[in-house]
């Protein structure tokens, strides 16, 4: 069987575009980043599936309170598509999620890490009473 000589380099063609547009996007992404992040904790308060379907994975709006340490706290949201375990996360283990925002730029975008939820750790047990004799 022969092979008609066009899909080759059209086959190639198609890889390199894949891939060029891959870096591209990365380089984008890395720009869009600033540099002077600081850690942060997001709250979740309201989670609705939305209309985004990407592969298994769904969009959702999610509503949330930023916790910046020494700064008052505000509400923001996003529409991130969200695996199941990770909406799953959000709605049995916990409302709470590692984030970074600008220094420069409080009121900017949140990123936030999804994938690492932060639960509560237990509290401290209450001391005895000690009764004088």
């Amino acid at each position: 069987m022969r092979v008609p000589r066009f899909s080759y380099p059209f086959a190639l063609g198609a890889v390199c575009l894949a891939l060029s547009a891959c870096g591209v996007s990365e380089k984008q992404e890395s720009e869009s980043k600033p540099k002077d992040l600081v850690p942060c904790t997001v709250t979740v308060t309201d989670i609705q599936e939305g209309d985004e379907i990407s592969g298994a994975n769904l969009s959702y709006f999610v509503d949330f309170v930023v916790h910046v340490p020494g700064r008052p706290d505000r509400k923001g949201s996003q529409e991130p598509v969200l695996n199941p375990i990770q909406v799953a996360q959000i709605v049995a283990v916990s409302k709470d999620y590692p984030c970074r925002v600008s220094a420069s730029k409080p009121g900017g975008r949140v990123w936030i890490d999804w994938d690492k939820p932060v639960t509560a750790s237990p509290s401290p047990a209450p001391e005895p009473s000690r009764s004088s004799p």
